[in-house]
């Protein structure tokens, strides 16, 4: 086989474990709990297989994360188990419609693009950004993404809609994820268990997910991808970015205030550092599978990445074919 063209390697920086002992992994292993055929976890029950138990690496995460996922979606399918996998401590998945009441719950966020969604520093700082309406695409479209915040979009916003410095806390206390199709999200947020959280739209950042979603521009990002980008800003707008990390470099269109950036200090058992990669496991079995999809496909043939970056850009090209 002729050897592969590699693009510029995304996760270049991050802190992400060796996922090379993965290739070693032969054939199926019983499922510990369902006893079902599985590679490496359940996708099921949310276990790792008997022979990966204690080899993979285990994610911390300073808050609660629960998923929502729609009963047609394929489970084997979804990025959002790897969450579930390594950090089993705080991530929980529930299958729609048995999901929790979250009107009984505070400091509760959602991470979905509403009309009145605010940027993660706004939870710093109780201030809304007011955005452009349906985000200024034409109409007819829709965002079609959890994830979208382009400051450009921004009309209004006072001076303290911007934090500076550094806030030493994390406002909330658990983040919703929505993993299933637009369609089907739009259906699940109608629910008034879910319709009554606060909902956070994440900066720009190209996904790297390798299954092509049609209609869809490079910043739909998969469910993992959009809860590690969450965990950065939280933790960046907390506690500040670590000078010497690398991890945001290849990721595209993330804005860090410089005045985020800051120097390592040795943290008490009561301080957090700051982001230096803390949660880049969360994103271990996807960039495994991200190396072993591009060992036997060349980058640009896949039509996930010769996607548009933006909606925008695919509505000027069919313009313009209409208007030759």
């Amino acid at each position: 086989m002729a050897e592969l063209t590699l693009p510029v390697n995304p996760f270049a920086g991050m802190r992400i474990d060796d996922t090379a002992f993965l290739k070693d992994v032969e054939g199926r292993s019983p499922c510990t709990v369902c006893g079902k055929s599985r590679k490496f976890f359940c996708y099921h029950c949310y276990v790792p297989v008997e022979k990966l138990e204690g080899r993979l690496p285990s994610v911390k995460l300073p808050l609660a994360i629960d998923i929502i996922k729609h009963k047609n979606e394929i489970e084997g399918k979804s990025t959002a188990i790897h969450a579930a996998i390594l950090a089993p401590d705080d991530v929980r998945i529930y299958t729609y419609p048995n999901i929790p009441d979250y009107r009984q719950e505070e400091q509760v966020v959602l991470i979905f693009p509403t009309a009145d969604a605010v940027p993660v520093s706004s939870l710093f700082t109780d201030k809304s950004l007011k955005i452009k309406e349906n985000y200024g695409l034409p109409k007819g479209h829709h965002m079609g993404t959890l994830l979208r915040c382009r400051f450009n979009d921004i009309l209004e916003s006072s001076p303290e809609a911007a934090s500076s410095g550094l806030a030493y806390r994390f406002p909330v206390r658990k983040a919703v994820f929505i993993d299933s199709t637009w369609s089907q999200c739009c259906g699940i947020y109608k629910d008034e268990r879910v319709a009554c959280l606060r909902t956070v739209v994440i900066q720009n950042r190209i996904s790297q997910f390798w299954r092509h979603q049609k209609n869809s521009p490079r910043w739909f990002l998969a469910t993992v991808e959009a809860i590690h980008q969450f965990l950065i800003e939280l933790h960046i707008t907390a506690y500040g970015l670590h000078i010497d990390y690398k991890g945001l470099t290849h990721l595209g269109y993330l804005n860090i205030p410089r005045d985020k950036i800051v120097n390592c200090k040795q943290a008490t058992d009561d301080e957090m550092e700051p982001y230096n990669g803390q949660y880049d496991n969360i994103l271990f079995f996807f960039l495994h599978m991200y190396n072993l999809i591009h060992e036997y496909y060349e980058h640009h043939t896949l039509r996930a990445y010769r996607r548009p970056l933006f909606l925008e850009d695919k509505y000027q090209e069919q313009q313009s074919k209409h208007n030759a």
